[in-house]
């Protein structure tokens, strides 16, 4: 016979130390030495009335309370407070007043397996960080869900972070990390605990908080950057057949070419099919690669013209190459060119609002118009969709100067 409704039953208790067991209270505890703390959950239960009319079920709840504790298989699990209802004709009855967990055993017994492997596994955990890396035991004592989760890879994690704390990784890539049954697959899978667990364990000095990505954030040589160029007619640094390059973008810094403009296309079509220029190089910027180019000191000293699409984002890699290089130009980014080809618009995906401070008056009154949609919803034009007589048009000045 089920219980009224507004009776608490073992299974309400349960879920309530549950709840608190999830949250990692008694694992903190626990972990850290703490003496554990009886826990009294209220218990409510039948009236007197309930006990006149309803009385098999008072019974068959009273009776699960009994069996539930354990008491009676000398195995308790909680204790049972009473109290003594009375009804009319039925006497003095001990009903379930609270229950008791009087020690960690108990409230390990209590959610069962599962619980009992959680203890078993922080235990371990704590064991083995306690002997390989004593510093990252205040973090196993504040995170043990999170330790338990990856109990099965804790010798592996903390045999990654021993070798990352022992090593230059400013001299590395993270292909170098040498660590048995470790290779950068398993970083990927577990770089969010390596992230937390090498925060803890390296000095200051050596985490990089503002970095995007867990190479950079610990200081590993990051993959190099490349920069496609297609070289001037007649040029001379590479052999005389050589019309195109893809350089490390480090050592096309140190490689100051005769030029003296450089312009930098965001699309690779138009990219390939702008002329040959004298006395200049092309740049393919491929969108924020662009910001690549901020690592190549000598283009301070170049005449360079910008040419991206008319969006947002366009605008927005203007802006940023100009923070780097004040003088940067651009072409056919402008309202006349826009309005030139009311056909050909598009529609950018996630249009950026951000302050683009760095943009010239014409461009940032064209910045604004395309944020607040004058010619449409998050109008785009592409730069493939440019009338090519007008791309000719755009480089007369410096195709015959």
């Amino acid at each position: 016979m089920s219980p009224s409704p507004g009776w608490t039953t073992v299974a309400d208790l349960t879920a309530t130390v549950r709840k608190r067991w999830d949250r990692g209270i008694y694992l903190r505890a626990h972990a850290a030495g703490e003496a554990f703390e009886p826990v009294r959950l209220p218990v409510r239960g039948p009236s007197a009335v309930d006990l006149r009319d309803e009385l098999d079920a008072v019974i068959a709840w009273a009776e699960r309370f009994r069996r539930d504790s354990g008491e009676a298989a000398g195995r308790p699990r909680f204790a049972v407070e009473r109290r003594v209802v009375k009804g009319r004709g039925m006497g003095a009855n001990e009903l379930p007043s609270a229950v008791v967990i009087e020690h960690f055993g108990q409230l390990v017994s209590l959610l069962g397996a599962a619980a009992g492997n959680d203890v078993s596994r922080l235990d371990a955990v704590l064991a083995l960080t306690g002997e390989r890396a004593d510093s990252l035991v205040p973090w196993v004592v504040a995170h043990p869900h999170e330790a338990i989760g990856h109990h099965d890879v804790w010798p592996e994690l903390l045999a990654t972070v021993e070798w990352v704390a022992s090593h230059d990784t400013a001299t590395r890539y993270l292909r170098h990390l040498d660590v048995a049954d470790v290779d950068t697959k398993f970083v990927e899978r577990h770089q969010k605990i390596l992230t937390q667990l090498l925060t803890v364990v390296l000095p200051s000095e050596r985490v990089d908080p503002t970095a995007r990505d867990f190479v950079g954030r610990f200081g590993f040589k990051p993959k190099p950057g490349f920069t496609r160029l297609r070289l001037p007619p007649g040029q001379t640094v590479f052999p005389s057949a050589v019309t195109e390059v893809r350089l490390r973008t480090d050592e096309l810094a140190a490689l100051e070419l005769p030029v003296r403009t450089v312009f930098v296309v965001e699309n690779e079509v138009s990219y390939l099919a702008l002329p040959s220029i004298p006395d200049a190089v092309i740049v393919f910027g491929e969108g924020s690669q662009s910001a690549t180019l901020e690592q190549v000191p000598w283009l301070a000293g170049k005449e360079i013209v910008y040419w991206g699409d008319i969006d947002t984002h366009g605008f927005a890699i203007l802006d940023r190459l100009r923070a780097r290089f004040p003088t940067v130009a651009s072409i056919l980014m402008d309202h006349d060119t826009l309005l030139a080809h009311p056909r050909q618009y598009v529609t950018e995906p996630s249009p950026t609002t951000a302050p683009l401070p760095h943009l010239t008056d014409a461009e940032a009154a064209l910045y604004h118009d395309l944020i607040e949609d004058r010619f449409g919803p998050s109008v785009r034009l592409e730069q493939e969709r440019i009338r090519f007589s007008l791309v000719r048009q755009a480089l007369a000045p410096w195709s015959n100067p």
